[in-house]
């Protein structure tokens, strides 16, 4: 009887956890017995799950067909990597001699053809790919050229290959393979799995985690151990967000692309400019672009966004963090976004949303736009209006107040339609309708049908026939997308709402009160109703008959008494600055600099670091000075390499020894081919220099 090791029992419980990803996993699968060759590329933010997806294909596949490499542990020549493929061949074959002799790139290259053959077919797992970039190019011109056929490989790592991987023939071959969120059928999948079935948590689960793995598994485990039934609420939520924004962001060692992380958490969409407003700061055009190619931006159509999670996990930290930084942010964020609406009047739908969009509340926070570019919004036709109902019916059913055996408003659909087509609005994801709303205008035709209906009947009696009055109250939304497309159902709604109108809405549910209250809706509880067994509507109206509708909107922002109003938060006093001895100001940098990776999240260290700051920028949070010292002391430095030759190597020292982090000193002035003794002499003054220029930048 063979005994498992602890690492059997570990891919058995993450099998038994397992859940999704049927479209990646049918592609490996694919790919391995396909007889042409590709390259396939798994990519996406962390936490997304690509290292459990290739494992558990790996354990799938089984050890002889499958050779899984890890490049996090880093590989920093050709020769560590085939090293790695001769051990995992000799493991694999059980033959011992293929784990000696020599790392000769073709050699190894034909050991592997010949046992790929003689399996008829292997694939190769190179994991965490964006650790690799000491070999890629090695990769790509040697490696990958010497393989047969019969040898795939697939890369998983954060980024898309893009640049070179797309040039000379090899576009005929990569494939990119985005990896998503977990839909929401998937996150109510896995909950179950883990013992959680309680409906208003698993709802907690799917707002907060985004359907990203990392997030849910770890938001499951704080419910499980905690005994919680109301996770929203846990005081660990603070602390989770913030170890979830950091590890999304880990790996992004220029602190400007932080930076631009942050403010773009405050907006639904940005580009380079509206960026550069928010931050008062000139923003170079290629730092723009790396920005823009960070795993977890996507392009929106003319502009960019942060992926769902990722915008909401950064927003709620850098607002728990630097509330004074994040009300900044919303401020000029708001004063950007007037002078567009002002220069287009003619997009008064989409900047209001814009507007609305920089609310604090939690409901139009968690927004998730992760289809909003494959959606199409467009009138129900003829042959749309089965789908119609269908979806009506789905969602009413899926209500938690729901009573079997009412119709509600069904019966008024088809009426409704052949009276006003144009009125039902439709979000279609290829040939679904996957939601859809109406704004009925009260006619006498209208009216007729309306008061027959006992939910529909006190709005009709309040029918002006010298008004232009509509009503909102037959929608759907597909119950097992409704987290996911929340963000572009409530854009479609401020599209249909007739902007010379008195509007009444009815709501049985009010989860989307906070949102209608946004748009300026106000209740209207003398035309409440209800069904025959006592499900009640609640209504509420807006009169746009007098008033513009992103008048409403944009009082929210400048009432002072408005929970959404750029007026309310004070402004931190400034602080004054003492002068900073040199002895002093290089111990503080040389922390600064053995720390600096973790400079923005670690509270202590900022603190201990503030005597660096000038006096002006001392009027920022603790957090902001770190990123502040990150981006000063990245700016010396590049100014140190295209100096003189001093110069030059005071920043290869620096850089390599602190911001790369290659290694110990020792291996730094080895990688530099400097003698130990001399390495120290250059590195004490190098800190030295660049603490001189960034105490004299701070003072002046």
């Amino acid at each position: 009887m063979q005994l498992l090791e602890i690492s059997d029992l570990l891919i058995e419980k993450q099998k038994s956890l397992f859940v999704g990803r049927a479209r990646e996993l049918a592609v490996l699968h694919r790919a391995l017995s396909d007889p042409e060759w590709q390259l396939l590329n798994i990519h996406g933010p962390s936490g997304m799950g690509k290292t459990t997806l290739l494992r558990l294909f790996a354990h799938t596949i089984g050890p002889t067909r499958c050779f899984y490499f890890d490049g996090s542990y880093g590989f920093q020549r050709p020769e560590d990597f085939l090293n790695q493929v001769r051990v995992a061949l000799q493991e694999s074959s059980g033959n011992p001699d293929l784990a000696v002799g020599g790392t000769d790139c073709a050699h190894v290259a034909n050991l592997l053809n010949s046992y790929a053959r003689q399996q008829q077919g292997i694939v190769l797992l190179l994991d965490t790919f964006e650790q690799c970039g000491i070999i890629e190019n090695w990769l790509r011109h040697e490696w990958f050229n010497v393989l047969s056929p019969s040898v795939k490989v697939c890369l998983a790592g954060r980024y898309a290959l893009e640049d070179q991987w797309l040039r000379d023939g090899w576009n005929m071959f990569v494939q990119n393979i985005p990896l998503p969120p977990l839909s929401s059928c998937e996150v109510v999948q896995y909950a179950h799995t883990r013992g959680i079935d309680n409906r208003k948590i698993v709802n907690s689960l799917q707002r907060f985690s985004r359907g990203v793995p990392l997030a849910l598994s770890m938001s499951c485990e704080i419910i499980i151990h905690q005994g919680r039934t109301s996770f929203l609420d846990l005081p660990q939520q603070k602390k989770l967000i913030g170890h979830l924004a950091e590890q999304l962001t880990k790996n992004i060692h220029d602190p400007s692309l932080r930076l631009y992380t942050e403010a773009a958490s405050v907006v639904w969409r940005f580009d380079q400019e509206l960026l550069q407003s928010i931050l008062q700061e000139k923003i170079p055009t290629e730092r723009f672009r790396d920005f823009s190619r960070l795993p977890f931006v996507t392009r929106q159509k003319e502009k960019w966004s942060l992926h769902d999670s990722v915008r909401q996990w950064t927003f709620s930290d850098l607002r728990n963090r630097m509330p004074q930084t994040f009300h900044d942010y919303r401020s000029r964020a708001l004063i950007e976004l007037r002078n567009r609406e002002s220069a287009h009047p003619d997009q008064k739908a989409e900047w209001a949303f814009e507007k609305i969009y920089l609310h604090e509340n939690d409901f139009v926070r968690d927004f998730c736009f992760h289809w909003d570019d494959s959606l199409v919004l467009r009138e129900c036709r003829t042959e749309d209006l089965a789908q119609v109902t269908r979806l009506y019916a789905e969602h009413l059913h899926n209500q938690s107040n729901f009573i079997e055996g009412e119709a509600h408003l069904e019966p008024l659909i088809r009426p409704l339609w052949e009276i006003n087509p144009a009125a039902f609005i439709g979000l279609w994801k290829e040939d679904q309708l996957v939601a859809f709303c109406s704004c009925i205008p009260l006619t006498e035709h209208t009216v007729r049908i309306f008061r027959d209906n006992l939910i529909t009947a006190p709005i009709a009696a309040r029918f002006d026939p010298g008004q232009r009055q509509c009503i909102i109250c037959i929608a759907g939304v597909e119950p097992r997308m409704e987290n996911e497309i929340n963000g572009p159902v409530a854009r479609a709604m401020t599209k249909i709402i007739d902007r010379n109108a008195l509007i009444f809405d009815l709501l049985s549910m009010t989860n989307w009160m906070p949102y209608l209250s946004l748009l300026g809706f106000e209740r209207l509880p003398e035309a409440d109703s209800a069904t025959p067994r006592g499900v009640v509507y609640e209504a509420y109206q807006l009169d746009l008959r007098t008033e513009d509708f992103t008048s409403g909107i944009e009082r929210m922002f400048t009432d002072r008494a408005s929970p959404a109003s750029i007026l309310r938060v004070k402004a931190v006093p400034a602080r004054t600055k003492t002068k900073l001895p040199m002895e002093e100001a290089v111990k503080l940098v040389q922390r600064a600099l053995k720390n600096f990776s973790r400079l923005p999240f670690d509270a202590d260290i900022c603190r201990y670091l503030e005597p660096l700051v000038s006096g002006d920028r001392q009027n920022m949070e603790t957090e902001r000075i770190a990123h502040q010292l990150q981006i000063d002391i990245l700016r010396i430095l590049q100014a140190f390499s295209a100096g003189t030759a001093e110069e030059r190597r005071y920043y290869q020292i620096l850089h390599y020894a602190y911001i790369q982090k290659n290694g110990t000193h020792e291996v730094v002035a080895e990688h530099l081919h400097m003698a130990v003794p001399t390495y120290y002499r250059h590195l004490r003054i190098a800190v030295r220099k660049l603490t001189f220029e960034l105490i004299n930048t701070t003072t002046e």
